[in-house]
C-alpha cells in the first residue's frame, strides 16, 4: 500500500536520491514503512522454512489415508509406483458414501467390497 501511494503522488522508482526532488519529501516516511514491511515479511518466513526442512528430515511419516477419504486415489501406495496401482482397482460404492451400517470405521474405500468394513 504505502508503494501504491507513492505512485500516486508522483513518486519515481529507482532514484539515487528521492529526497532531491521535492514533491518527493511529503511521501519519504513512506519509505520506511516499507522497509521495516519486507524485513518483517522477510523474518516470517524462518519458521515456515525451518517447518520444512525437519519435516523434510525429522518429521513423522504420514499414513496412507490421512483425510480418512473414501475415493480411489487414496487406494493407490505412496509413492506411487508406474500407474498408480499395482493391479486396477475395483469401485465397490460411490465415492463420497460414507457410514455403511456395521462398519468398524465411519468411512469406507470405494474399493473395500460391501460388509467388509473399513480397513
Amino acid at each position: 500500500m504505502p508503494m501504491f501511494i507513492q505512485g500516486i503522488a508522483g513518486m519515481q522508482r529507482r532514484l539515487y536520491d528521492p529526497t532531491v526532488q521535492a514533491h518527493n519529501l511529503t511521501t519519504q516516511p513512506l519509505s520506511k514503512i516499507q522497509l521495516v514491511s519486507a524485513a518483517l515479511l522477510f523474518v516470517m518466513q524462518i519458521p515456515f522454512l525451518i517447518n520444512i526442512f525437519y519435516s523434510m528430515f525429522k518429521g513423522e511419516k504420514p499414513q496412507e489415508n490421512p483425510w480418512e477419504a473414501t475415493t480411489l486415489e487414496w487406494a493407490c501406495p505412496s509413492p506411487p509406483g508406474h500407474g498408480n496401482f499395482p493391479t486396477p482397482p475395483k469401485a465397490y460404492r460411490g465415492p463420497y458414501d460414507y457410514s455403511e451400517p456395521g462398519a468398524a470405521k465411519d468411512w469406507t474405500m470405494q474399493n473395500v467390497p460391501a460388509g467388509k468394513g473399513a480397513l
